[in-house]
């Protein structure tokens, strides 16, 4: 028979095991998104972009949902695709996401002079794709690479709606003009249809948001210069047009300049405001046709001259909302 003290014992001890077992983390949902993670400890949501970061670490893990089908983006990840925007493959290989087949790579790759290591996880959602980026510096130790890679591996999605707007960082007045098309990690398209599916390169098209990291712009016009020229979607930006002014009581510098959509060839006009805030910059751009241009730009500079920025929310034990 099994001595009354020791079966006292064990009770206790299993009350104790129930009571302080290990943590459950649950997952967390990134707001504006259909993306759900477990962000690994000491990681907090980001008011840059969807996600969480840690600021101490100069770490992050960051949520992109991009409406395009996960085969025609798995199949421009390769060593050279990668290569081209600077990173470097370690690994590659397919894992399983919900039940569903992903790929899941290791990369790294240079930044202001820093060494980082990323976990880069390409998921398939219905007819769109979800991209999560945790990202650290090579540095860290190897267990705080770890449970960023478990992190990345816990994203799951779900369906149904979701509010475009919550906890976005910034508001701007959509009009008639121009209507909310999607939301872009902390980026707002706005287009005439408000679809992202335009049927010429000559609609207009307006996209604002903050930028992702901290970047130091000690010269205003020379930085809004040459980040007008890393715009993607053109080429053969000429008779650029500039003036400072101020967007929501930041020193701001606007670009009108003309330019050729990159596939197309068909004349466009270019528009930018780039605003430097505390947490690196604001920036608005926008493209129109040449010949509609001039119905376009007021609407553009309406736009950003409404760009109003958010305080944060936060929620108190009692569970009530406060601004900071």
């Amino acid at each position: 028979m099994t001595n009354p003290s020791i079966r006292a014992t064990m009770r206790a001890l299993l009350v104790v095991a129930f009571m302080f077992g290990p943590a459950v983390v649950l997952p967390a949902p990134i707001p504006g998104t259909r993306v759900e993670l477990q962000p690994p400890e000491g990681f907090t949501p980001s008011r840059r972009f969807p996600g969480f970061e840690h600021p101490a670490q100069g770490a992050s893990i960051m949520v992109n949902e991009i409406p395009a089908g996960y085969a025609e983006l798995r199949a421009g990840f390769t060593r050279e695709g990668l290569a081209s925007r600077g990173m470097q493959l370690i690994e590659m290989k397919d894992v399983a996401v919900a039940g569903a087949p992903a790929l899941l790579f290791h990369v790294t790759q240079q930044a202001a002079g820093i060494d980082f290591r990323k976990w880069m996880l390409l998921a398939p959602r219905g007819n769109e794709s979800v991209l999560v980026v945790g990202t650290f510096p090579r540095t860290a130790p190897a267990p705080f690479g770890e449970a960023v890679r478990l992190a990345v591996l816990s994203t799951s999605t779900t369906t149904g709606q979701t509010d475009p707007m919550a906890d976005l960082p910034f508001h701007v007045d959509a009009g008639s003009r121009l209507k909310l098309a999607q939301r872009m990690g902390n980026m707002l398209v706005l287009t005439r249809s408000g679809s992202m599916a335009r049927t010429s390169a000559e609609e207009p098209l307006y996209v604002i948001g903050p930028s992702v990291g901290r970047v130091p712009i000690d010269d205003l016009q020379r930085f809004a210069e040459e980040r007008a020229r890393q715009t993607v979607e053109i080429s053969g930006l000429r008779g650029i047009q500039g003036r400072n002014l101020k967007v929501d009581g930041l020193e701001a510098y606007e670009i009108v300049a003309d330019a050729n959509d990159l596939r197309s060839g068909l004349p466009l006009r270019f528009y930018q405001v780039v605003a430097p805030d505390p947490g690196g910059y604001v920036i608005s751009q926008g493209l129109v046709g040449t010949d509609i241009a001039a119905e376009y730009l007021p609407e553009f500079r309406r736009l950003t001259e409404s760009f109003r920025r958010r305080q944060p929310t936060v929620t108190s034990r009692r569970g009530t909302s406060a601004t900071q």
